[in-house]
């Protein structure tokens, strides 16, 4: 499979829905129909299921929006897409699905040629903002097709990257981004950040970041939110922020406090007992 970022097209094909349709969050009718059902193998259905009738539809189950015979819609267009691969009988019944006028459904380009054709639709090398959050990236298919992707933002101001499990991206760069999102991943060092020349705000709330090495490279930081690292639960943690970076302006969504200039020596603290839990 070539396919990357799948956008369900269905939505956009009209056809009699009738009763047998769900609603979306978005209010975007669903069928709830099988797809490419010439392609399998017979199934026996019993009670209402076997009565639902076969929609025009159907066949854009699985349809990638660069896949389409006849579309212009650019990646750069797409507020929040995903990465997804097609069922097995997709790429079968690629290049024979035809529409109601017994025209093909997608297009006739093969190897690079439709390699380049997504490309070229995808147009991530102008998108000056994007989001691919909550990618849910269980298959390697998922993780090639979306650090591809990453690897082509090379224009990207603001970038949004929450809850993909990411645990480093020190080996990219987007050197125009000034707003990065990396909250709840399991990136464990700021030496583990891509290269971000001019950074101006970022968020790695609820990663796993323990020591101050890398901080000071972020030098043009004037947000910074850290909230949920284990960093964050340090002696000194805002004063040592404040220090490293010295035109940061706002701390887990505190401005600069006078205290932010004070270090507490470590050695005034008093040790506290341990903790323990009693289960009863």
């Amino acid at each position: 499979m070539s396919d990357s970022v799948s956008i369900n097209a269905e939505s956009a094909v009209s056809g009699e829905t009738g009763s047998n349709v769900a609603l979306s969050s978005a209010g975007v009718p669903l069928a709830i129909v099988p797809a490419y059902k010439h392609l399998q193998q017979q199934r026996k259905f019993q009670g209402p299921i076997s009565e639902l009738p076969e929609l025009p539809s159907h066949r854009f189950q699985y349809s990638v929006w660069h896949d389409l015979r006849s579309g212009s819609l650019k990646g750069t267009e797409l507020k929040a897409p995903r990465v997804r691969e097609g069922p097995a009988e997709k790429g079968r019944a690629f290049y024979l699905l035809k529409d109601e006028d017994n025209q093909n459904i997608h297009h006739s380009l093969h190897g690079k040629q439709r390699v380049q054709h997504r490309t070229t639709l995808e147009d991530w090398n102008a998108a000056t903002s994007a989001s691919l959050c909550y990618q849910e990236l269980h298959h390697q298919y998922q993780k090639d097709n979306f650090y591809r992707i990453l690897g082509n933002l090379k224009n990207v101001e603001q970038l949004y990257l929450v809850d993909n499990s990411i645990t480093t991206l020190a080996s990219y760069s987007f050197p125009k981004c000034t707003v990065l999102n990396l909250n709840k991943n399991f990136i464990s060092s700021f030496k583990k950040l891509p290269s971000i020349p001019k950074i101006t705000c970022l968020t790695m709330e609820d990663n796993d970041v323990n020591s101050f090495r890398g901080l000071s490279s972020l030098s043009t930081l004037e947000q910074l939110y850290l909230r949920g690292n284990p960093i964050s639960f340090v002696v000194n943690y805002r004063p040592k922020v404040f220090k490293m970076l010295p035109h940061l302006q706002v701390l887990d969504g505190v401005s600069k406090l006078e205290d932010d200039d004070v270090f507490v020596d470590e050695e005034d603290i008093p040790d506290q007992e341990p903790s323990r839990c009693v289960i009863a």
